[in-house]
């Protein structure tokens, strides 16, 4: 089972804005301590934004870092700059970060395929915005863990 963690604050940058999220999900032990480092490595190498459209970013990193499999969802007071994962020369303005802290292949594929359906339709963003924190939790928990 998949565990989920909401959050809302700040950040600076990309950067920051993942040191919120890794940092939740190692102070609830579901990843090492070297996860928010191998993050960033591969958000320099493989960028996760989506679109202007679609405000978000999906950064993870290797099974080989984490314990538990989890995601931190963080919504952004303000949005911040990642570069976009179909042109990583192009940046998009995430107001959403959700890391994805998988074990199991099969499953990130699941969640991954559930995510992009979910965001698809704008409408979905626009719920996410307006949402509390419990009904972001819910609104992610029944959509992309199809809890």
């Amino acid at each position: 089972m998949t565990e989920l963690f909401v959050l809302e604050g700040k950040a600076a940058d990309w950067k920051e804005a993942l040191a919120l999220t890794a940092g939740k999900l190692l102070e609830e032990g579901c990843v090492c301590e070297d996860f928010y480092d191998c993050c960033v490595k591969r958000e320099q190498e493989y960028p996760t934004g989506l679109t202007e459209s679609c405000p978000v970013a999906i950064p993870h990193t290797s099974s080989d870092h984490v314990k538990r499999q989890s995601i931190c969802a963080l919504r952004l007071e303000e949005p911040v700059a990642f570069r976009q994962i179909d042109d990583d020369e192009a940046e998009m303005q995430a107001r959403f970060v959700l890391n994805l802290a998988l074990l199991n292949d099969h499953e990130h594929i699941d969640i991954m395929m559930n995510l992009i359906h979910f965001l698809k339709d704008r409408k979905t963003v626009e719920e996410m915005e307006q949402a509390d924190l419990d009904g972001l939790s819910e609104l992610l928990r029944k959509n992309i863990l199809l809890q």
